[in-house]
C-alpha cells in the first residue's frame, strides 16, 4: 500500500496526493502531486527531503500577512512560487468572526461551513487555485500546495486537482479527511489554543476549537455545493471559471494519469 504521509520534523501534514484509481480505471502517479502546511519551522533534514523531491511549482494559498508572519523555507531556487498579495491588511476572517461569536463548536462549525462555501468565488483563492490548475497542465516536475495548516483551503485545491483529473468523488472525500490521521489533533489543540488566545485578546476553550483544527465531510461538501448552485456542476466550474476545458483535462491526464 502506497505511503502518502512524508514524517518531517518541522512540517505537518505534508502528503503525496496521487496514487488513486480514476473512474476509468487509470490511476493518478504518485510523487508528482504534494499537499501540506506550512514550511516556516522546517528543519535541516525537512530541507534536504524537500530539495531532493525536485518541485517546479508551489502554490502558497496563505494572506500576505500569513505569509509575512510564517515565511517559507522551501529549499533551493528551482521551484516558482506561486502566491497572491491581495489584501494585505485584511484580518483573517476566522478571528474577526470569532471575535463576534460566543464562541462555541456549534458557531465555530458554522463559521467553517460558510468559509468553505465562499473558497471557490473568492477572489483570492479563485485566483490561486485557477493558476495551480493550469501549473498541473503545464508542469513536468512535482508540483506542491499548501496554506497553512493543509487542510481548508488546501483541501479545496486538492479536491478540484482530483476531480480534473477523473478520481471519483468517494476518493477525494477520503484524501481530504487523511489530515484527521495525518495530524496528531490533539497535540495540535493546545497550540492552536493559545496563538488564538494571543491573537484575539480572549480565551478561547478547547472544545470550541475543535470544529476548526480537523476537517469534516460536510465543509467540503459544502465547497462543492457552492459551485454545484452557482456553477452547474463541479465540470462546468472547472471549464468556466478555472480554464480546465476538455482539451486541458485530457493534457492533465495524459501526464497524471497512467
Amino acid at each position: 500500500m502506497m505511503t502518502r504521509t512524508w514524517p518531517l520534523d518541522g512540517v505537518v501534514n505534508f502528503r503525496d496526493f496521487g496514487g488513486y484509481e480514476t473512474e476509468d480505471g487509470g490511476r493518478v502517479v504518485a510523487g508528482q502531486l504534494f499537499r501540506s502546511a506550512h514550511f516556516a519551522a522546517a528543519s535541516a533534514q525537512d530541507l534536504e527531503k524537500l530539495h531532493a523531491l525536485g518541485a517546479q511549482a508551489v502554490v502558497d494559498l496563505r494572506r500576505p500577512e500569513e505569509r509575512e508572519r510564517e515565511p517559507n523555507k522551501w529549499p533551493g531556487d528551482r521551484a516558482h512560487t506561486i502566491s497572491n498579495d491581495e489584501g494585505q491588511a485584511e484580518a483573517p476572517a476566522h478571528v474577526a468572526v470569532m471575535m463576534q461569536t460566543d464562541l462555541t463548536a456549534e458557531a465555530v462549525a458554522h463559521f467553517m461551513h460558510t468559509a468553505y462555501s465562499h473558497y471557490p468565488y473568492e477572489p483570492r483563492y479563485h485566483d490561486l487555485f485557477r493558476r495551480f490548475l493550469q501549473t498541473l497542465v503545464a508542469a513536468e516536475r512535482p508540483v506542491v500546495i499548501h496554506c497553512a495548516a493543509g487542510k481548508d483551503r488546501t483541501g479545496v485545491g486538492c479536491a478540484l486537482a482530483l476531480w480534473a483529473l477523473g478520481v471519483p468523488r468517494d476518493a477525494i472525500f477520503a484524501d481530504y479527511e487523511l489530515t484527521n490521521t495525518a495530524v496528531d489533533l490533539d497535540a495540535r489543540l493546545p497550540i492552536v489554543q493559545a496563538t488564538m488566545e494571543e491573537r484575539m485578546g480572549r480565551k478561547v476553550s478547547a472544545e470550541a476549537l475543535r470544529p476548526m483544527i480537523g476537517v469534516r465531510a460536510d465543509y467540503l461538501a459544502a465547497a462543492l455545493a457552492a459551485i454545484d448552485a452557482r456553477s452547474g456542476s463541479v465540470e462546468r466550474y472547472l471549464e468556466t471559471e478555472m480554464g480546465i476545458g476538455a482539451a486541458e483535462r485530457a493534457r492533465l491526464r495524459a501526464r497524471l494519469v497512467a
